[in-house]
């Protein structure tokens, strides 16, 4: 199983980075996690079975899913628009899927189906934790024990104990201080060091950061991520 971020920037698409999507791929299987501008650099060759997964409705996540006709299989998509909102995901994503905003056919965007705190999506271990610190409702996500993605929420006391003893945990570091509704670098070190997962990548950063490399002294030892970056 490998992981590679996509786009490791949040809210909007920069020179550096595209916003949040990350591809876990198994073999012919495949997820995609969020679907921000980054998920069009996937490349999907031989994969049979594909899925996206995102955490909330944000555009930084949800942009991308303007490029699934472009994909070489039709995806399904998970999302926690019951989960989170007590709303259909269908109703919530239905704008962007649908004229004048789309001009797809619902058979090629791929069927919406509702994402629950643990499930078995194409065959991987898939679990979600509600997360109520961001400026609308979010999950963190985890695939089986290889990959915990945290991100677009404050720091969480929840968050080490979903995300324990994975290999790689994936955490927003928004910033040097953070704010009221994002992490920073050192809360993303906190959960990484209660969390004991094998290593930690910072995504979700900001577009206007003038040295985005100053997180990683308070976030040692993360390593920053970066679009196309792969993790075994």
């Amino acid at each position: 199983m490998r992981a590679t971020i996509l786009g490791s920037g949040g809210w909007f698409g920069c020179e550096a980075r595209e916003t949040a999507c990350t591809l876990v791929r198994d073999g012919e299987r495949a997820l995609l996690l969020d679907a921000g501008s980054g998920l069009p650099r996937a490349r999907l060759d031989g994969v049979r079975e594909l899925h996206i997964v995102l955490t909330h409705f944000h555009l930084d996540h949800v942009s991308g899913l303007m490029a699934v006709p472009s994909l070489p299989v039709v995806p399904t998509i998970w999302a926690p628009g019951q989960l989170a909102y007590g709303r259909a995901s269908e109703e919530i994503l239905a704008p962007l899927r649908s004229r004048p905003l789309a001009a797809f056919t619902p058979e090629q965007l791929g069927p919406v189906r509702e994402l629950e705190p643990r499930q078995t999506i194409g065959g991987f271990d898939v679990a979600a934790r509600m997360q109520e610190r961001h400026w609308d409702p979010t999950v963190g996500l985890r695939v089986g024990d290889f990959l915990a993605l945290i991100t677009d929420t404050a720091y969480d006391p929840g968050t080490a104990p979903f995300a324990r003893g994975v290999s790689h945990l994936l955490h927003e570091a928004w910033s040097l201080e953070g704010t009221e509704g994002d992490a920073s670098a050192a809360d993303a070190a906190r959960v990484f060091r209660e969390a004991g997962a094998g290593t930690l990548t910072l995504i979700h950063l900001h577009p206007r950061l003038p040295d985005p490399g100053a997180l990683l002294a308070a976030a040692q030892p993360a390593q920053l991520g970066r679009d196309g970056l792969v993790l075994e």
